[in-house]
């Protein structure tokens, strides 16, 4: 399968997962825990520092606590955190509304409050052009 986008500034998308998730999660040190890594990916790729910083309290809660693994996979835990870099340049609103709505119910979301950021792969192109981040997707 082809990324929808490989990198972002200087950001690589397809490795991010190796960048972030290699970090230790117990006993590691301070600032280079993986939500560490991906708070400093985001704000590589250009994600405004409030939504790095929600973004890293996620990433940490869904490990923390122990959310579902359908929410770990949402907050990071599969990717190293590239959809949610996507999410929170493409939509970044709709990315504070779920993440805040991830914090606030502790891992329960009443999902009618705080929808899944759900963009097919069109719209999120389109949404990333417009901020100035090439795609992959070609129309014809």
């Amino acid at each position: 399968m082809i990324p929808l986008v490989s990198s972002i500034a200087s950001v690589d998308l397809i490795r991010l997962r190796d960048r972030v998730l290699t970090a230790p999660c117990f006993a590691g040190t301070a600032g280079d825990y993986p939500w560490d890594r991906w708070e400093k990916a985001a704000l590589e790729a250009g994600v405004r520092n409030d939504l790095a910083g929600l973004g890293r309290a996620v990433f940490r809660e869904a490990f923390q606590h122990d959310w579902s693994n359908e929410l770990k996979a949402e907050c990071g835990w599969i990717d190293g955190g590239a959809e949610m870099i996507l999410h929170a340049l493409a939509a970044p609103d709709e990315a504070v509304t779920r993440w805040e709505a991830l914090i606030e119910a502790d891992g329960y979301p009443d999902e009618m409050e705080a929808p899944r950021i759900d963009l097919d792969p069109y719209e999120l192109a389109d949404r990333l052009e417009a901020v100035g981040v090439k795609s992959s997707i070609v129309r014809t």
